[in-house]
């Protein structure tokens, strides 16, 4: 994921100005757009830390709520500014690993990812068999009963046909496995007894790195003040 620091056509003829008349060198300018793509490094990490999109508004939620964790946590780390050689008078923010800058550029778009069973298990670990064999969790007896399960009782004295009766969720969490409610789940959600074989993750947009117009023109007129300190200091 790269963001190129750009200025609109105002702030560019007051900055190339403002160059041409100090003549500054090619090492100059060059550092400039360093100091620019430098502060909007800074200003990611920050939106990181307080969990603020570029606009400032608080970033999305995650999907699960249980999870407290901060979103994006690792994305501020390794993150590299590259000024380009060329006369293009920009700068990139980038991350030193492809593979994070792609899942930066994802998060921060809202771009949606298939995941397959074989895949979770290579990011995830393989679940343990005798995972299936712990007993039913309270989500699952919830989830169940929501369903409509029932279970077939008979009838007291053993007159007449046995009934259909809704269970409590202590009966399902103390008489079921994992696996027995995660298979009964699936036949009364999709007919099936085999789970998904593909699945779309698609978060929500969250924007962390960029500058508005706002602050583009502030990094401009503050690394331009600096520049024009260092110039009269040589």
């Amino acid at each position: 994921m790269d963001v190129k620091v750009r200025h609109n056509k105002r702030e560019m003829l007051r900055l190339m100005d403002q160059l041409e008349v100090l003549s500054m060198s090619v090492p100059e300018r060059r550092r400039l757009l360093a100091d620019i793509g430098n502060q909007t490094r800074k200003k990611a990490r920050e939106n990181i830390r307080y969990q603020k999109t570029v606009s400032g508004e608080s970033m999305a939620p995650r999907a699960n709520s249980r999870h407290k964790k901060k979103l994006l946590k690792k994305m501020g780390k390794g993150m590299a500014v590259t000024v380009w050689k060329d006369n293009s008078h920009r700068a990139t923010v980038s991350w030193k690993n492809p593979g994070r800058g792609q899942l930066a550029f994802k998060q921060a778009n809202g771009v949606g990812d298939t995941w397959t069973p074989q895949r979770a298990a290579k990011v995830y670990g393989p679940k343990s068999r005798n995972d299936y064999k712990k007993p039913a969790t309270q989500a699952q007896a919830r989830s169940l009963n929501k369903e409509g399960y029932r279970r077939r009782v008979a009838r007291k004295r053993g007159k007449g046909k046995a009934v259909l009766k809704r269970v409590p969720a202590k009966w399902i969490m103390d008489n079921m496995s994992k696996g027995q409610a995660g298979l009964i789940l699936r036949l009364m959600r999709f007919k099936t007894r085999h789970g998904k074989q593909s699945w779309e993750v698609k978060p929500a947009p969250r924007p962390f790195l960029g500058a508005t117009l706002e602050d583009a023109d502030a990094f401009l007129t503050q690394m331009t003040e600096d520049a024009l300190k260092r110039v009269r200091r040589a």
